[in-house]
């Protein structure tokens, strides 16, 4: 090879390594900015002297927002250029960090700063939503081979570092400047991902697609979307139920509008999400493998930050330190598993993963409601186990989405994938919520009706069972002490003798809500491994 060519091979390989760097940093901010959240949530719902579902709603409307737009931002990006997407999605993600660090000092006309906090994380839900998929796109199509495994591993490495350090750092903000700072921190790491996408990442696009922006999928979408997870977050009012008319329209409309989705998608020439790609067992196999890895251990990690927090009494700090157990062994591992992906058949790594995660989740549910600071180490094995699951499985569920498709259609496919992960967040930070809510209602209701102590009277005990239902599982998480707004439907009890009694009732009733929670997200992990196991093949791989 003459000597100029081997010089433009030499910089065109080490552009690309430059390439992952820069798509990593995108990656590493929407990754990052999950994790220090749910550190900060606590001390979101104090200073903003807010309840329990609108707290739900930090987390709800990132993800709502990023699931919803994402299949559109990788169709656009394989349309207008992938690059230029990603970079447009850095810099909406990074004006959206901004947007949440200023809520408790403005608001947007008659929003509360609660709302307005969750006005802005559907900002940065909105750049995230192009920023994860076309990451994923970017390496395939600047990868090839063993490469692409070790780039892969890379990314999970990085996925794994962000969640590892995101507690820990998020924690001392919170303790030592605010929880404001958590959201600061993104813009300089913006402004540099920004930079160096524009000088390293090369343009690249899905030539034979159509310039169209499928509309009516994305509005039954988007209308789906909202259907489940508003449903979801309304079960967790007091005065509704499962069986109320409003929660079954809600999901009941969120069934026919997904019904109706799939049959006209069928029925494009250009789908917002092609329906067909679930007909490769393998790309099926994955996305459910997201979903239950995002609604089972991710959605998880706000009921554990308010139980290490509200319940044991840590501060941030000394909660990410604990949960930072969980995220080290994930960025440990995720490099391995990028390496193991070319040695094995990619379902046993990640029925594997799902199995160690299933059985490290199920182990936290040991908790019980006389635990003392102390008592936290019941959920180290937990957390090992998890970690380690945690680790292994992210690589190969990208390397699935995308390597069982077409080259040309991997931003659909990493979309799509993406979408489930999302939705697994949404519906699983919801579903555990509604589970939660109507369990510390029964268990309050339960043990205030087994009170028999002299005038108390069957009205009274109705109107502590409403009282201790109304400051909801935030307030009984800590004993009906401490939460503002959440525990001011029980103030009228403060005087009674009967309070340290009702203090020990609702929060007893938080801790065993929890440990059911925890359990359904064991199943939940459970249910993915035995769908890996049966749908995920070697021979789907196209590339």
């Amino acid at each position: 090879m003459p000597p100029q060519a081997a010089s433009q091979e030499n910089t065109k390989t080490k552009r690309k390594w430059w390439a992952l760097i820069a798509v990593c940093f995108g990656l590493f901010m929407a990754l990052l900015d999950v994790t220090i959240v749910n550190v900060a949530l606590p001390a979101i719902q104090s200073d903003l002297n807010t309840d329990f579902s609108s707290l739900e709603w930090v987390i709800s409307a990132y993800t709502l927002i990023f699931a919803v737009a994402l299949v559109t931002a990788s169709r656009l990006g394989d349309i207008y250029g992938r690059k230029t997407i990603f970079i447009i999605g850095l810099g909406i993600f990074t004006i959206g960090s901004l947007l949440c660090a200023l809520s408790a000092h403005f608001t947007y006309g008659s929003l509360s700063h609660i709302q307005t906090l969750n006005v802005s994380r559907g900002v940065q839900g909105l750049g995230a939503s192009a920023m994860m998929p076309l990451s994923l796109a970017i390496i395939s199509d600047t990868f090839t081979g063993k490469q692409r495994g070790l780039a892969f591993g890379i990314w999970g490495g990085i996925s794994g570092f962000a969640t590892a350090i995101g507690p820990l750092v998020g924690g001392y903000l919170v303790d030592y400047v605010n929880w404001q700072s958590i959201f600061f921190l993104n813009i300089p790491i913006g402004i540099i991902g920004i930079l160096l996408s524009i000088w390293a990442i090369n343009q690249s696009r899905d030539e034979s697609a159509h310039r169209h922006i499928d509309m009516t999928g994305l509005i039954l979408f988007t209308g789906f979307m909202f259907c489940l997870i508003f449903g979801l977050i309304r079960v967790n009012q007091a005065n509704l139920s499962w069986t109320s008319t409003q929660i079954l329209g809600l999901l009941g409309g969120a069934v026919v509008l997904l019904i109706i989705f799939i049959l006209v998608e069928l029925r494009m020439e250009n789908p917002m999400i092609d329906p067909r790609l679930f007909k490769i067992p393998s790309f099926t196999g994955a996305a459910i493998a997201g979903f239950t890895l995002s609604a089972g251990m991710y959605a998880l990690l706000f009921y554990l930050s308010l139980y290490l927090q509200n319940s044991l009494g840590f501060e941030a700090s000394e909660a990410g330190f604990r949960l930072v157990i969980f995220s080290a062994i994930s960025f440990l591992l995720s490099p391995v598993a990028g390496i193991l992906m070319s040695k094995g058949q990619p379902k046993w790594l990640v029925f594997i993963s799902l199995a160690f995660l299933a059985v490290g989740v199920w182990t936290m549910s040991g908790i019980s409601p006389g635990d003392k600071p102390g008592d936290w180490l019941v959920l180290v094995p937990g957390f090992i186990l998890a970690g380690i699951g945690n680790g292994l499985i992210n690589p190969p569920i990208s390397n699935l989405a995308v390597g069982t498709v077409e080259p040309r259609r991997s931003g659909m496919a990493s979309g799509v994938n993406s979408v489930c992960r999302q939705i697994g967040i949404a519906f699983g930070t919801a579903f555990f919520g509604a589970i939660l809510a109507n369990r510390y209602t029964a268990i309050v209701k339960e043990k205030i009706n087994g009170l028999h102590v002299r005038g108390l009277s069957d009205t009274i005990k109705e109107k502590m069972t409403h009282g201790i239902s109304e400051a909801g599982p935030i307030a009984g998480s800590t004993g009906l002490k401490g939460n503002g707004a959440s525990s001011g439907a029980a103030d009228g009890f403060t005087h009674s003798p009967l309070f340290p009694k009702i203090q020990e009732i609702s929060h007893g009733a938080f801790i065993s809500g929890t440990s059911d929670i925890i359990k359904i997200a064991a199943i939940i992990l459970a249910i993915g491994a035995v769908a890996s196991l049966f749908l995920i093949r070697k021979k789907d791989m196209k590339h």
